[in-house]
């Protein structure tokens, strides 16, 4: 008992010296109408299919996309490697305590009805699943945070600083039209509807997700 309270304690510093010391982009400092996905806004099949998936979430989410750097001592957030930091909903404080630095994350939407968070946190090593909000973005400029560094609005298409490109679904497109370069990116996963489109891109900037697939 006494070596996982230590383990614990060493990580919080990190968090708090994230806070307080370490600059990053700053979460929805742009607002649109479609900034906030609420449940009215998602389609009946994408409603429906995360109702299921929430129930089995092992049974569809791929291997490590994220880790683990640091959480806090209550449990409350959690810091992956890009050095953003997600608010984790109280009842899912007692999974993350157990988690341990590097454990491998995936980080989807969340459908679980009338929840106010907007995503979901799986660790890959311990199976658990939580509910979870984008409380800090990246480290700016940060050896793992993702940029836009084009935009083509007439093929709905991506390309961020890591060179990937992206074509956004078409049934997020509308969105795409309020992103800008420079904007900072976190890559997810799509467990929602349009199978087509494998990940998640998460415009920090506008606080806003659209479903995607790499090409």
């Amino acid at each position: 008992m006494k070596s996982w309270i230590v383990k614990i304690v060493v990580l919080l510093p990190l968090l708090l010296a994230a806070d307080e010391e370490v600059l990053r982009v700053p979460v929805a400092e742009r607002q649109s109408e479609e900034s906030v996905v609420t449940q009215d806004e998602m389609s009946e099949d994408e409603v429906v299919l995360g109702y299921l998936y929430d129930r089995y979430p092992p049974v569809y989410y791929p291997s490590s996309a994220h880790q683990v750097i640091a959480i806090s001592v209550l449990g409350d957030s959690v810091e992956i490697e890009d050095g953003s930091v997600w608010k984790v909903h109280p009842y899912d404080n007692y999974k993350v305590v157990q988690w341990k630095s590097n454990d491998p994350l995936v980080v989807t939407q969340n459908h679980a009805w009338f929840s106010k968070y907007d995503y979901r946190l799986i660790n890959n090593n311990t199976g658990a699943t939580i509910e979870a909000n984008l409380h800090l973005g990246p480290i700016q400029q940060g050896p793992y945070t993702k940029y836009i560094v084009s935009i083509d609005d007439l093929r709905n298409e991506v390309m961020l600083s890591d060179s990937t490109h992206w074509l956004i679904s078409k049934k997020d497109r509308k969105r795409l039209k309020n992103w800008a370069i420079h904007d900072a990116v976190i890559v997810g996963t799509n467990s929602g509807s349009d199978g087509s489109s494998e990940a998640l891109l998460i415009n920090v900037n506008m606080n806003q997700r659209a479903r995607a697939h790499q090409f």
